[in-house]
C-alpha cells in the first residue's frame, strides 16, 4: 500500500474523476465485463455444438479469409514505432 499522502490523494482524485480508469489501473475489473463477454459468446457457441464438426471449421475458415483484408489493412495503417535514439 502507498504511504505517500500526495499519491492516496491522487488516486482518491482518480477514483472519483473516472473510476474505470482507476479500476484498470489497479487491476480491479468492472463487474460487467464478464457477463458482457458471455452474452457475446453465447451465441456463438450454441451453432457450434449443434452443428457437425466440418460445418464450423467451414466457417471459421471462411471468416478467417474474408477477414484477413481486414486486418492486413489495420495492420499497415498502425504506426510503428519510433526508433531508438542513437547512444
Amino acid at each position: 500500500m502507498d504511504d505517500d499522502p500526495v499519491l492516496r490523494s491522487l488516486g482518491a482524485d482518480l477514483e472519483r474523476d473516472d473510476p474505470a480508469l482507476a479500476a484498470l489501473l489497479t487491476g480491479d475489473r468492472p463487474p460487467g465485463h464478464r457477463a458482457a463477454w458471455l452474452l457475446l459468446a453465447f451465441p456463438l457457441l450454441v451453432p457450434a455444438l449443434w452443428l457437425p464438426a466440418h460445418v464450423v471449421l467451414g466457417a471459421l475458415a471462411l471468416l478467417l479469409i474474408l477477414s484477413t483484408p481486414v486486418l492486413v489493412v489495420w495492420f499497415c495503417t498502425a504506426d510503428p514505432a519510433p526508433p531508438d535514439a542513437p547512444a
